[in-house]
């Protein structure tokens, strides 16, 4: 099932994370602070401008992507930016991850956005990212029809049926 956040998904979502930053080989690099983390998503989700979204299976958080709105510097035009999006590697499968990234689109219309970027990058110690994860994210971004443009993934809301 997919949601909405709730105060009581923080501690799911930080394990998360840590799990994302495990399969993203980061942590040598970016080792997770749950103290940051905590204030961090408590004041990204006050904002009514984010939205973060959490997949739920039998009680337990297993997913989650967060979402921001924003407009370019030169152009009032809205589109929403996707900071993390993750599925545990034990549960993963299409189905889930594609409700998740629908569900995403469909409040980034509901907001007007214009379009939807998805972000795919990381960095290992050596700066030179897990190969594997950023191909696993970018194979499946595209496969939702997403074009790249630099270390983004970015849909078109008004010519996508996606």
């Amino acid at each position: 099932m997919i949601r909405e956040f709730e105060a009581r998904d923080i501690n799911h979502c930080i394990s998360l994370a840590r799990e994302q930053a495990i399969e993203a080989d980061v942590l040598d690099a970016l080792p997770i602070d749950d103290v940051h983390m905590t204030k961090t998503i408590k004041n990204v989700l006050v904002d009514p401008n984010n939205k973060c979204f959490v997949v739920e299976e039998e009680g337990t958080i297993v997913g989650y992507a967060l979402v921001g709105l924003s407009y370019k510097v030169w152009n009032p035009s809205m589109f929403a930016e996707v900071y993390f999006f993750f599925v545990h590697p034990s549960i993963r499968n299409k189905w889930i991850a594609d409700s998740l990234f629908d569900r995403c689109v469909s409040w980034s219309r509901e907001q007007g956005c214009r379009w939807i970027e998805w972000g795919v990058s990381n960095f290992t110690k050596d700066f030179k990212g897990a190969e594997k994860y950023l191909d696993r994210a970018s194979n499946y971004f595209e496969h939702r029809g997403c074009q790249p443009c630099g270390y983004n993934f970015v849909l078109d809301l008004e010519r996508s049926n996606g």
